[in-house]
C-alpha cells in the first residue's frame, strides 16, 4: 500500500455535500477560538448547500481529492471569482477584483502541501495580474500561510459586531 493519491480537479454539483461537511470540520477549530458566534454564523450562512449552488454559478471551485482504499474523498476546497459577482456587498471597495473566496484544507490533511497546490492552481487561473483574499482578524495560521506565499495586507475593514476582515493581495506578474 502506497501513500494516498491527491488529485486536484474542478468541483461538480455532486461535491456540495462534501463542501458542507468540510466546513463543519474546518470552521469550528479555525474560527471558534477567535469568535464562537462568528464561527457558527459562517456555518449557518456560508457553508450551506444553497450558497454553494449559487456560488458554483459564478465562481470557479477547485477541490483536492484523496484517493485510497476507501475510495475518493474531498479534503480541500478553493473558490475564485470576481468581487462584482459576489452575493455580498462590499461598499468599501472601488472597482472589481479577482478574489479567492475560500481555501480550506481538512484538519486531518494539514501539512501535506495540499493548500499550496490548490493556491498555485488558483493563481494559474487568475486572468489579471493580482489575486485578492480576505482573512478574518485573529486567524494567524492563515496570515502566516498567505504571507509565506507572497500576499501582503492592504486594508482592514472594521466590523463592530464581528471580527474585522483583512484584505490581502498578491501581485502575480
Amino acid at each position: 500500500m502506497g501513500d494516498p493519491v491527491i488529485t486536484l480537479r474542478p468541483a461538480v454539483h455532486e461535491d456540495i455535500p462534501a463542501f458542507v461537511a468540510l466546513g463543519r470540520a474546518v470552521v469550528p477549530p479555525t474560527y471558534g477560538p477567535i469568535d464562537a458566534a462568528y464561527a457558527q454564523r459562517m456555518i449557518d450562512e456560508w457553508w450551506t448547500p444553497d450558497v454553494f449552488t449559487r456560488s458554483m454559478q459564478t465562481n470557479a471551485h477547485l477541490v483536492a481529492e484523496v484517493s485510497g482504499e476507501m475510495g475518493a474523498e474531498v479534503v480541500a476546497l478553493a473558490t475564485i471569482g470576481r468581487l462584482a459577482q459576489s452575493y455580498r456587498e462590499f461598499p468599501h471597495v472601488a472597482g472589481d477584483r479577482e478574489v479567492m473566496w475560500k481555501l480550506y484544507v481538512h484538519p486531518d490533511h494539514h501539512g501535506r502541501g495540499i493548500g499550496s497546490r490548490l493556491l498555485a492552481e488558483v493563481e494559474s487561473r487568475v486572468e489579471g495580474d493580482e489575486l485578492w483574499l480576505e482573512v478574518v482578524e485573529g486567524n494567524e495560521q492563515a496570515f502566516g500561510f498567505y504571507r509565506s506565499k507572497g500576499f501582503v495586507e492592504v486594508e482592514r475593514v472594521p466590523d463592530p459586531a464581528w471580527p474585522d476582515d483583512v484584505w490581502m493581495r498578491k501581485v502575480l506578474r
